[in-house]
């Protein structure tokens, strides 16, 4: 090999090092988890006779690497082979710096994270007093271009760091450095916010004089471009991140959670997006697909800062949600995801759905909400008048006898849902059903055309073809919005 690609395969580590101890930790965390050939480069500022920006044009002076990373001392990697994927990624030459967080837009006070979701993008497990906790900024693991990251973590070709270097004249301390450097860069190049990395952090940063100087400084620089971003944002909404307790030492599955809509579903789209973002799982992403006739309603979710994929429309209304739910079937099985929670957008699960349905480690299991009656099921009740559960079982025993797609079910009855528990059902609807990726993997979602049937009813025959046994938690209580709705299942057929 030769001596430049032996460059390109390592990565040179530097650190501005204040703590021998910390420094001790984090190299023996490196070690075990990097996965690639790396060294590392320590800056000695115990006397503290260095600001990092110093420090770290030192280092890149001393590296060997053509691959550079500047990384706190006070971070540990969560991450198996990270350093395999940094190579990967820095392979495309139109990225400038990856990072694990940063934002969109940079506000006009300079603060990357005060311009909050749907701007913030990252995730990063936080450690203070010996607990844990997750701070996630994005809804979905997707690596995503900002114009600033944070400074725990920043890596970079030589190229970059030697052409736009840390400006050690303006920032002499630790603070606004990597805004600064990134913002330069962002000019010129990509940068990246990665989910492929995690980190945990020993601080949350110090908010202090020196602080609040850098940033002063920061903004009278900068004023001419902030609030400063490089692509087109239209909303006005914001939202807090959410914070996870976290145990690093655990597995989480992986869930993915969205739904088919569309315009249809307006009237309840603000009450779903606040549910989302409340459910207290630290491992799920929100994915939606739009089937609407234009691109209105799939601008109007994305104001949450969520990902929206746009399905071409269909006049079939029924094909439209099977093509749609399909769509989030493939993502699930190729972003490995554990679990794909289908969740519709009338339907407000409690915030620890996710926990609650993943405690019986079932392949299938439903929570519990309510529906109207149908002209179908009971043509003598006025539709729209009485609701019943969204859960079926067989009519009779008889049925046991007959081909899936020809046996007669009936509805639970309320006085079946009592006590709370978990109980085995042939058809749950797929409102609120956590579905494992063995399942996903076997069925397809899909309708029968002249059948009087949505596909609930296909995806309960498959499962049960399969003899995969499906769970209804009654526990699990979900609210039904249907107030505001102006149509009705039947009127689909």
């Amino acid at each position: 090999m030769a001596m430049g690609e032996d460059r390109k395969q390592m990565i040179s580590i530097i650190i501005c090092s204040r703590d021998l101890e910390l420094l001790k930790g984090l190299s023996k965390n490196i070690q075990e988890t990097i996965g690639c050939s790396y060294e590392i480069i320590a800056i000695d500022n115990r006397k503290n006779q260095h600001g990092i920006c110093s420090a770290y044009n030192s280092g890149i002076k001393k590296a060997k690497s053509d691959r550079l990373c500047f990384v706190h001392e006070d971070v540990r990697f969560l991450t198996q082979n990270w350093g395999e994927t940094l190579l990967k990624k820095l392979q495309d030459n139109k990225i400038g710096i990856i990072g694990v967080a940063g934002t969109t837009l940079l506000p006009d006070d300079g603060v990357w994270h005060n311009s909050q979701r749907p701007f913030v993008k990252g995730r990063v497990v936080h450690s203070f007093n010996g607990k844990e906790q997750l701070d996630k900024y994005g809804t979905l693991e997707k690596d995503t271009e900002v114009v600033v990251l944070d400074g725990l973590f920043l890596c970079c070709r030589r190229e970059i760091a030697e052409k736009f270097r840390f400006n050690e004249t303006l920032f002499k301390g630790f603070h606004f450095y990597d805004i600064d450097f990134c913002l330069r860069v962002s000019q010129n190049f990509k940068n990246i916010v990665t989910y492929d990395i995690l980190l945990k952090h020993f601080s949350g940063g110090k908010i202090n004089k020196e602080f609040e100087e850098s940033r002063k400084k920061f903004v009278e620089i900068y004023k001419h471009l902030l609030p400063h971003t490089k692509l087109k944002l239209s909303s006005q909404k914001r939202f807090q991140w959410q914070t996870f307790d976290y145990d690093s030492s655990k597995k989480y599955p992986k869930v993915l959670v969205g739904c088919p809509t569309s315009d249809s579903h307006a009237y309840c789209l603000e009450e779903y997006m606040k549910s989302l973002f409340y459910l207290d799982y630290p491992f799920y992403d929100i994915l939606i697909v739009d089937n609407s006739e234009g691109e209105k309603y799939k601008k109007k979710i994305e104001e949450y800062g969520v990902e929206v994929i746009k399905l071409p429309h269909d006049n079939s209304v029924l094909k439209r949600i099977v093509d749609s739910r399909n769509i989030l079937r493939k993502y699930a099985l190729e972003g490995g995801y554990d679990y794909f929670l289908s969740l519709e957008q009338d339907v407000v699960p409690p915030s620890d759905v996710i926990q609650r349905l993943l405690e019986g480690k079932q392949k299938v299991v439903s929570g519990l909400y309510f529906g109207f009656t149908n002209k179908y099921e009971f043509p003598n009740i006025k539709p729209g008048t009485v609701v019943m559960p969204v859960a079926y079982k067989l009519f009779d025993n008889n049925e046991k006898t007959k081909e899936p797609r020809l046996q007669e079910l009936r509805r639970f009855g309320i006085n079946e849902l009592n006590p709370p528990r978990k109980v085995a059902v042939r058809m749950a609807g797929l409102g609120c059903i956590l579905i494992h990726r063995d399942v996903l993997e076997k069925i397809t979602f899909r309708i029968e055309e002249g059948r009087l049937n949505t596909d609930d009813r296909y995806f309960s025959d498959d499962t049960f073809k399969l003899h995969v046994p499906l769970v209804l938690d009654t526990s699990v209580r979900c609210k039904h919005l249907l107030s505001g709705k102006n149509w009705d299942w039947a009127t689909l057929f």
